[in-house]
């Protein structure tokens, strides 16, 4: 198997359908498209992230609490897992742990729970977080009709192309100013859907654009996640590919690597599927969140970007490039 996230077919067969035993009182569970859980009034999800390309102990961090955010939850509280290889220096737990609680203390969230170890097994830092939260609002996927409008948080490839910026900028440099690069680079601090949270949480207290289904932009891009988000809504959609938000940076950086951006990993931007999208761009363009309508879901599975005259078909993620740049794994295209 491809390193990376399983494919859809794999994590059905080998993942999901090896689960035997389903409690009642769970509401929303793992499938596609749904990468949390949902019991009572508590919301959960986990993550996990080796750092030999990342360079970003808080992948696994963010990816959790984004989860939990994309699942209808307000994350308070995250269990924390790090394994290190054998013979590793107290520095770098120390680092690691530090990056993790700043984080965590900025995003008022509490690590309530965790473990360290040496590991013979692991060859290179692994960071396992699992987030806690207090449930929000009801993802109503099975609700969601054709006419309803598809929103975009933020900016396409976000997180593929600041870390990119950060670990390639070596190469980088040779075709552009270093200072282009650095701002590239910066992208990462958009890296968490708080900011989008925040604002949700304050529509839900004003009685603001209801919100059925939502799905964070990570593996796969923002292609791969419109795909996984229509799927689980049996919905189709038309999407104008110059409708899909992108920074002229991450543009040239994808360019550099020759690598399609709305294909590479867009952790830090959201879908969204609501009954009144104008309303929602302008609360979160209010609030300092970049955002945009993309489109409207349509009757059946025809899911399509179109360019210009030409169509291309949305299909369920086969890679992301990031890892085409990292592992040399090419990305059906």
């Amino acid at each position: 198997m491809r390193t990376g996230k399983l494919p859809e077919h794999t994590f059905k067969r080998s993942v999901v359908n090896a689960i035997r035993y389903r409690n009642d009182e769970v509401s929303f569970r793992p499938a596609v498209g749904h990468d949390g859980a949902v019991f009572g009034d508590m919301v959960t999800a986990m993550a996990t992230t080796a750092f030999y390309y990342t360079g970003h102990e808080l992948y696994a961090y963010d990816n959790a609490i984004n989860n939990v955010i994309a699942s209808g939850g307000e994350p308070f509280g995250v269990a924390v897992a790090i394994m290190l290889p054998e013979h590793s220096e107290e520095s770098l737990l120390r680092s690691t742990m530090d990056c993790l609680a700043k984080r965590a203390e900025s995003d008022e969230i509490d690590i309530i729970a965790g473990d360290t170890g040496l590991v013979p097994t692991v060859s290179e830092p692994t960071v396992v977080v699992t987030a806690y939260g207090k449930r929000l609002f009801d993802n109503r996927h099975k609700e969601v009709k054709p006419g309803m409008d598809i929103v975009m948080t933020k900016w396409t490839g976000l997180y593929g192309g600041a870390i990119l910026a950060k670990t390639r900028k070596d190469e980088l440099v040779t075709r552009y100013p270093e200072s282009y690069i650095d701002i590239a680079s910066s992208y990462m601090k958009y890296t968490s859907l708080i900011s989008e949270l925040d604002v949700m949480k304050e529509l839900i207290n004003e009685g603001g654009p209801a919100i059925y289904a939502c799905h964070d932009v990570s593996f796969g891009g923002v292609f791969g996640g419109l795909w996984q988000l229509l799927q689980s809504c049996n919905m189709g959609a038309e999407i104008p590919v110059k409708q899909i938000p992108i920074k002229q940076e991450t543009i040239e950086v994808c360019e550099f690597f020759n690598i399609n951006p709305y294909m590479m990993n867009g952790q830090g931007s959201m879908l969204m599927i609501t009954d009144d999208g104008k309303s929602l761009v302008e609360a979160m363009v209010e609030h300092g969140v970049n955002a945009a309508l993309l489109g409207q879901t349509i009757k059946g599975n025809r899911r399509v970007v179109t360019i210009g005259e030409e169509e291309r078909f949305l299909v369920s993620p086969k890679g992301d490039m990031l890892n085409q740049v990292v592992y040399g794994q090419k990305v059906p295209v």
